[in-house]
């Protein structure tokens, strides 16, 4: 049996979640600078906000990934898993700078999370769609 490909479209997408990882909790570290809050959010709205912007993020970034390697891996198109990377990227970065401006529902936080949501529908869909050729032949 061939050893399946290495997942190096998404192995790109992945070091870019953790850029994009990285530069949030900053985000949150200076919140809490500015904040003096060590723990939590200290009832103070813009560090729950920020804490907030992190948490989600972090909510659906694994699966997001996970998803995209499992595709690529088990032979999934290339443009397929470019698309959805690129697509997820951009829709969490959305949904930070929307989110990190405001609680209020705004153009950038909803369609970070629709985008996102479909990212991960598209990339379960298409997922089960190989394997199920695989398993069901």
């Amino acid at each position: 049996m061939a050893m399946p490909a290495l997942p190096f479209v998404t192995a790109f997408y992945a070091a870019l979640t953790g850029f994009l990882c990285v530069l949030l909790a900053a985000l949150v570290i200076r919140q809490r600078q500015r904040s003096r809050v060590s723990i939590g959010d200290g009832g103070d709205a813009d560090m729950s906000r920020m804490s907030r912007v992190f948490g989600n993020f972090a909510e659906y970034a694994a699966l997001a990934v996970v998803l995209l390697a499992l595709l690529e891996i088990c032979g999934g198109s290339r443009v397929l898993v470019h698309a959805l990377g690129i697509a997820f990227i951009v829709a969490r970065l959305a949904h930070a700078f929307g989110l990190a401006r405001t609680t209020a529902v705004n153009p950038g936080r909803a369609a970070g999370i629709v985008v996102t949501l479909l990212v991960i529908l598209v990339a379960s869909i298409a997922l089960l769609l190989i394997v199920a050729r695989k398993i069901f032949a």
